[in-house]
Formats: structure tokens, C-alpha cells, sequence
């Protein structure tokens, strides 16, 4: 049997609906090392399946279309496809609606079994890494409450409590140097991980959770496994947001119905 292709990075990125957001992920691979790209489209509908191949093509990527079964089934058919079909150091999971500003540090890094959240930044410039800087239970206890009691009012603080630390932690990382740093769990949007770490935490995610608290369930995993979470201030993201967005009521009952599932899994392996 011949060798697989290597590559530095594979990149699975997940697309819905919005393909337009795709060309700016691809102008934005300027980068030193080797590298290949999965397109995996969750089917919307034949139109935008067909823009979204054609994408692919332009750019010399592979391409999946998948049925619409939400993010983690996915990236889970992207992180197989790539394990399939290529030898790698670093797998990257990324939504569609991704620049990538600054991923050169990379090349320095020599830990085999990691996870890494780069800086994610929105176009207003808030931050979304470290998603969950330490796992502290006021704030699991606050959305764990906003979801028992369908409060998106008690979300809403628990949020806003978690931005809160999540500023002070930054500021004290920059403070201490701006090196890597162990976290809890990295935001969704953009996520690499080390082949080693794939290898051991696939099926990556949980296919029952459609969209939302993937992050969670990520980091109880990695916790779980020994596999340590790190925010990488040298890497940089941009995250336009958008391409896969929702009406608000729908966004909450994706929200709740994968807290319920998480619940459950918790529970399950006594992390409650």
C-alpha cells in the first residue's frame, strides 16, 4: 500500500449555506509549510452544494457533502476523511467563516498530543479564545441554571461573567509574557489539534449534539484523556461570523437540546 500524502496541516473546514465567505478563508493560506484543505458541506441545497464544489476546485481541495446533521457529525466526517487519506502534524477544524491572520508559530511547536486555541478575534474585535479560560463552577452553575429554568436572561450573565474572566485571564497572560498557556476549552470556531490527539479523542464529537456546548463537551473529553488545552496568543484568527447563523428561537432550542445531551453524557461518566 503506497504512503499517504503529508502535509504540516490539514484543514476540515464546515460549510452551510454561505460560500461566499469561503474565498476569504482561501486568500488568507498564505502560509510557510505544507498544508491541504477539506471542504465538508453540510447540504442546504443543490445550489449552494454547487458553489461550494466548485470553490473546492478553484482551490485544489478536497470536497464531502454531507446531510445537514449539524457541526459535530460534520467535522467528525471531515476528521475521518483526513485520517483516511492523509499522514499530518496538525489538524485544524475551522468554520468557513475563518481568516487566518498569523499561524507561523506552528512550525516551533513539539508537543504531540495538544489541543490549541489561537487568538479569535470578531470583526468588532472581541475575543473568543480562551473560550473557557478555568473551569470554575459559578459560571457552570449559572448556565446549567439558565437552561434548567430556559432563562436566556441567566445565559445572558453567565456570559458576561465568563468575558469577564476571560479579559482579566488575557491580561494576565500579555502580563506574564504572552507565551501558551493551559485553558480549559477553546472556542469552536477555530480549533487545531496535534494527529496524536486525534487519533485519541475520535469520534471527536458528539453526534447527538446538533450545534452549541460542542466546546464543552470537547474539553470534559480532553480533560477526561489527559490531553491538555492550550490558548496560543501568537496565533491569530479572524471570525466574521455569520455564515451559519440561525433565527433566535431556533438558536435556543439547539442550544438547550445539546445542554441536555452534555447533561447526560456528564452523567454518564460522573463529571457531575
Amino acid at each position: 500500500m503506497m504512503d499517504k500524502p503529508f502535509y504540516e496541516i490539514v484543514f476540515v473546514v464546515l460549510v452551510y449555506r454561505n460560500t461566499q465567505v469561503l474565498h476569504d478563508f482561501f486568500a488568507s493560506l498564505a502560509l510557510p509549510f505544507t498544508y491541504r484543505v477539506i471542504i465538508v458541506n453540510s447540504f442546504y441545497d443543490s445550489m449552494t452544494e454547487q458553489a461550494c464544489r466548485s470553490v473546492a476546485m478553484d482551490h485544489h481541495a478536497d470536497f464531502i457533502s454531507v446531510p445537514n446533521k449539524g457541526y459535530g457529525t460534520g467535522n467528525n466526517v471531515g476528521c475521518q476523511y483526513a485520517v483516511d487519506h492523509y499522514g499530518f502534524r496538525f489538524l485544524a477544524l475551522s468554520n468557513s467563516d475563518i481568516v487566518i491572520q498569523d499561524i507561523e508559530v506552528l512550525s516551533e511547536m513539539k508537543k504531540t498530543r495538544a489541543v490549541y486555541a489561537p487568538d479569535t478575534r470578531m470583526e468588532n474585535g472581541h475575543r473568543q479564545n480562551p473560550h473557557i479560560p478555568v473551569r470554575f463552577g459559578f459560571y457552570l452553575k449559572l448556565l446549567d441554571l439558565s437552561y434548567r429554568y430556559k432563562s436566556e436572561e441567566l445565559m445572558s450573565v453567565a456570559f458576561a461573567v465568563n468575558r469577564v474572566v476571560r479579559e482579566l485571564f488575557v491580561l494576565w497572560t500579555k502580563l506574564s509574557g504572552g507565551k501558551m498557556v493551559r485553558v480549559f476549552s477553546a472556542h469552536g470556531s477555530f480549533i487545531i489539534l496535534t494527529c496524536q490527539a486525534v487519533q485519541e479523542l475520535m469520534p471527536i464529537f458528539n453526534e447527538k449534539m446538533f450545534l452549541y456546548n460542542e466546546e464543552l463537551y470537547l474539553a470534559h473529553r480532553c480533560k477526561l484523556l489527559g490531553i491538555p488545552v492550550y490558548y496560543v496568543p501568537k496565533l491569530r484568527v479572524l471570525h466574521l461570523e455569520g455564515a451559519s447563523s440561525t433565527s433566535a428561537s431556533s438558536a435556543w432550542q439547539n442550544h438547550e437540546d445539546s445542554y441536555n445531551v452534555l447533561n447526560r453524557w456528564m452523567r454518564e461518566n460522573q463529571l457531575m
